[in-house]
């Protein structure tokens, strides 16, 4: 009988036992990751660091000084800095360079950002013309594109007295 006690006693221990080991519990980890579409004019390229402590380390490029004629060669960097799944593109738009005297004049300039140019020349802006499209992402993503300049001879050397002004606009928009 002891036996039988002892048996019994050992087997509902064991049982009991089991019981509680199958018990599981568990919880879940979340985050939500904030949109990044982020675009300057730079002094610099980000070259491949995908960071934003890079991207906000790099100088603002917000004006070029004309001294004559010719290829100017990279003047500044189209960057950009994303993390959109489904990507975005730049456009870039310009006008010639005015100067506001009377007469109006104008000097005519081509402006090159990622084998895209434009050559603004008299009253009417050009573009917004596709400089950038960049269609997916699976992380955070740097880019810099050079911009090129080349001042026109023949309207620079042949312009009249005054202070000239153009603009190159570049457009993020996340798609």
């Amino acid at each position: 009988m002891k036996k039988i006690l002892l048996a019994t006693l050992l087997l509902l221990l064991l049982a009991s036992t089991n019981s509680f080991a199958a018990t599981t519990d568990n919880f879940t980890v979340t985050t939500t990751v904030a949109e990044i579409g982020l675009m300057k004019i730079t002094t610099a390229s980000i070259g491949t660091n995908n960071t934003l402590s890079a991207y906000n380390g790099l100088s603002n490029f917000t004006n070029y000084g004309v001294t004559g004629s010719g290829a100017k060669g990279t003047v500044a960097y189209l960057t950009t800095l994303s993390n959109k799944r489904t990507g975005y593109k730049v456009t870039m738009s310009a006008s010639a360079m005015t100067s506001p005297g009377t007469p109006i004049t104008y000097i005519k300039y081509t402006v090159n950002c990622n084998g895209v140019q434009l050559v603004p020349s008299g009253a009417t802006a050009l573009g917004p013309v596709d400089v950038l499209t960049v269609t997916t992402l699976s992380s955070l993503t740097a880019s810099s594109k050079a911009i090129t300049l080349t001042i026109d001879p023949t309207t620079y050397d042949a312009a009249a007295s005054g202070s000239y002004t153009g603009t190159v606009t570049f457009t993020f928009t996340a798609t």
